[in-house]
């Protein structure tokens, strides 16, 4: 073995002996130790094999006892690990109902999912107390061989048919096409200790109700200059040209990760500081329950909607933790990269109707937040008018 390390260092010029026996000893050993190190920890977990399932469609609810709360849930699993994957026969649902709260559902049918294979799973409860109330949101966790699997958070949604929706009568707003909910005033005072400092104006309105997709290339690095529009290249046309709404049946299959179930997830931000939503982190508002992983891009969506006959010009600042870009009504307005401040104002017009602000918000690491502010420019509009809302049927404006 002397011979063998001598080879590999040999001896310099004017030194009479290559590598000592002592030091090619310890070499020996060391590569003894790697070498084991490597069959360890790579050559015996991939004999052993691993079971890894993953989440591959939305979460699809379904009211069967016409009580109007849902009472199973369906959806795709695939097993892309090595080994088999075999479910617990019961699961945790998580339903963000004012106090979150966690019930027990119970698995129907097979429980194991052989090597790469997808097959729909179907979870349900005759429990009254733990069934799904119309426009929740929910999310299930799914055990299996000591390991876990959370799906996207989804929102329970009404499937209208003209006739009342699904196990029940439709709700009472469903005559204006949509869900309201009063803009969220606020000061200084209800903005995170982070960015309060930068506040941009004395009182401001921010929505609560949005649409949220993603997160797309979760956990990779180097985001900071991607451009790329993923509403698109899932086929779904320009990102500021895009209109989600309750009940849509939208599925994103590309670059996409399951945080918002691969569809729009409609989000009601409350926690700690409403208006500011922070997928992860605890910069900002550490009453948000979203967790998502570090790193990724997401798209979010609200609507304002104009009661009046008249537009009204309003100001606008966005605050986001990295980088956001940002749209209104199909048109860019704004764009920014510092992440701890509320941005300067930039004057948008909110026509009758439907208005739908846009961003698109990209962590590169470390704390993800996002918030918009609006405000009155001045003059004398009604802007206390305004509604933040969710549209439950596709929405439509000359504006656009």
């Amino acid at each position: 073995m002397t011979k063998f390390f001598n080879k590999l260092f040999p001896k310099k010029s004017g030194n009479k002996r290559g590598i000592s026996p002592v030091i090619a000893t310890i070499l020996l050993i060391a590569l003894t130790v790697a070498a084991a190190a490597i069959i360890y920890f790579v050559v015996v977990p991939v004999l052993r094999g691993e079971s890894e399932l993953i989440q591959m469609s939305t979460l699809t609810l379904t009211d069967t006892d016409a009580d109007n709360k849902f009472d199973t849930i369906t959806t795709d699993l695939l097993n892309m690990g090595t080994d088999l994957a075999t479910l617990d026969d019961t699961v945790s649902v998580i339903i963000y109902a004012g106090a979150t709260q966690t019930v027990e559902w119970q698995v129907s049918g097979e429980l194991e999912y052989q090597v790469q294979i997808e097959r729909e799973i179907t979870i349900h409860t005759s429990v009254n107390e733990s069934e799904i109330e119309p426009l929740t949101s929910f999310e299930v966790i799914f055990s299996y061989n000591g390991k876990t699997l959370t799906t996207g958070r989804q929102l329970s949604k009404y499937i209208f048919t003209g006739e009342g929706g699904e196990g029940g009568e439709d709700p009472p707003y469903e005559e204006d096409g949509y869900i309201p909910m009063n803009l969220y005033m606020r000061t200084y005072l209800q903005d995170p200790p982070r960015t309060q400092g930068s506040f941009p104006t004395t009182t401001g309105y921010s929505p609560l109700l949005w649409f949220i997709v993603g997160s797309f290339e979760s956990g990779q690095r180097r985001l900071g200059s991607n451009a790329n529009d993923y509403i698109s290249s899932n086929g779904f046309g320009a990102a500021e040209d895009y209109h989600p709404y309750i009940g849509t049946t939208d599925q994103f299959t590309q670059d996409i990760s399951a945080h918002t179930g691969y569809t729009a997830l409609p989000y009601n931000d409350t926690g700690d500081y409403p208006g500011c939503i922070t997928y992860c982190g605890n910069d900002f508002d550490d009453g948000d329950t979203l967790n998502w992983p570090h790193r990724g891009i997401n798209y979010m969506f609200t609507y304002i909607y104009n009661p009046t006959a008249s537009a009204m010009d309003i100001d606008i600042s966005c605050q986001v933790d990295d980088i956001y870009t940002l749209w209104v009504n199909g048109v860019a307005e704004d764009y920014g990269s510092d992440s701890r401040v509320w941005h300067d104002p930039v004057t948008i017009t909110m026509n009758p109707g439907y208005n739908i602000i846009t961003l698109r918000t990209i962590d590169t690491g470390g704390n993800w937040d996002a918030q918009i502010l609006l405000w009155d420019t001045g003059a004398v509009d009604p802007f206390t008018s305004l509604l933040n809302v969710w549209p439950i049927e596709p929405p439509t404006s000359s504006y656009w």
